[in-house]
């Protein structure tokens, strides 16, 4: 009988990689760059374009609305209908200005008395505790 030795089976070294420094020269850059940008720049605005139309097409339905709607609102006959009395004449912007400082000024003097009016009481309170 024959005994079967194993073949050895020799060990692969892994390649040795190959590696080579690789400077780009600084014209090439200084040469490349302009023309990227001018790319860069030309694509923004296609697609700044793009944008603008597809908004205006998509706006273009509801413009015609508006444009339809103010066209009715002029052919419409304007009623003039008597001022109510309810309906306060109109006023300028000092005026009303005005009107709102004297409610302030009369909230804030409401406000005041009421205060006032607590104090009071809690004095009372404390007074009457006191003795």
């Amino acid at each position: 009988m024959r005994r079967r030795i194993p073949k050895k089976i020799p060990v692969q070294q892994p390649p040795v990689p190959v590696t080579e420094e690789y400077n780009k020269p600084a014209i090439i850059e200084e040469e490349v760059m302009p023309f990227v940008l001018r790319h860069e720049d030309e694509i923004i605005n296609y697609i700044k374009e793009k944008a603008i139309k597809e908004t205006m097409k998509s706006l273009a339905p509801l413009l015609e609305k508006l444009e339809e709607a103010v066209k009715q609102q002029e052919a419409a006959p304007t009623q003039d209908f008597p001022p109510t009395a309810s309906a306060a004449p109109a006023m300028n912007y000092e005026e009303q200005l005005k009107q709102l400082q004297e409610a302030s000024t009369a909230k804030v003097k409401e406000k005041e008395i009421k205060i006032m009016e607590r104090m009071n009481k809690l004095n009372t309170r404390l007074g009457n505790i006191r003795i």
